[in-house]
C-alpha cells in the first residue's frame, strides 16, 4: 500500500511542479511583454525631459572685469539688426519660443489651456507679475524664454496670448 501511495505522491508532485513551471514561464513572457510598452514611453519622456533642460541652461557667462567675452556670447547679445522695429504678436513669439515647455508643461510650467492653473496664477500674482517673472526668469525657466532679443513688449505680448489660450481676458 506505502508503493501505491509514493506513486500518487510522486504523480501528483510531478503534475504540481509542471504546472508552476509553465504558470512561472507564462508570467514572465507576459511581464517582458508589458515591460516593453511602458519602458518606451518612460525612456523618450525622459529623453525629453533631459533635452528641455539643456535647453534651458544659461546663455550667459559670468566674467572677471578686464576677461574678453566668449565670441558666442558676445553675438547673442547682439541686438537683432533686421532692419525693422516690428513688434512680434504673443502668437509668434509662443510658437517660436514658449510652446517648447509650455505645450507639454515641461518641468511643471503652467499648460497652455489649461484654465484653472492660469487662474490660479492670475489671482496669485496678476498679469504685470507674471509678465515681470517671464522677463527675469523663474524657477526652472530662464529670462525671456531663453530668448533674450525679446522686448518687453513682445514678452507682454506671449504671456497675454498664454492667457488668452487658457480663456482668460487681460484688461490693462
Amino acid at each position: 500500500m506505502s508503493t501505491q501511495d509514493d506513486t500518487a505522491f510522486m504523480k501528483t508532485f510531478g503534475m504540481v511542479m509542471v504546472g508552476l513551471t509553465v504558470l512561472g514561464i507564462i508570467l514572465l513572457a507576459l511581464a517582458l511583454f508589458v515591460g516593453t510598452f511602458s519602458g518606451d514611453e518612460q525612456a523618450r519622456a525622459e529623453l525629453q525631459r533631459e533635452r528641455a533642460e539643456r535647453n534651458l541652461q544659461p546663455i550667459g557667462a559670468v566674467r572677471m572685469d578686464g576677461e574678453a567675452m566668449p565670441v558666442a556670447l558676445a553675438r547673442a547679445e547682439e541686438p537683432a539688426d533686421n532692419g525693422d522695429d516690428v513688434v512680434r504678436t504673443g502668437q509668434d513669439v509662443y510658437e517660436s519660443v514658449c510652446m517648447a515647455c509650455h505645450s507639454q508643461g515641461v518641468m511643471d510650467s503652467p499648460r497652455t489651456g489649461d484654465e484653472g492653473v492660469w487662474q490660479a496664477l492670475m489671482d496669485e500674482k496678476g498679469f504685470q507679475e507674471l509678465v515681470e517673472n517671464s522677463i527675469n526668469g523663474i524657477r526652472g525657466m530662464p529670462p525671456r524664454g531663453g530668448n533674450p532679443r525679446l522686448s518687453d513688449e513682445e514678452v507682454e505680448n506671449a504671456v497675454r496670448h498664454m492667457l488668452e489660450e487658457a480663456g482668460l481676458s487681460v484688461d490693462d
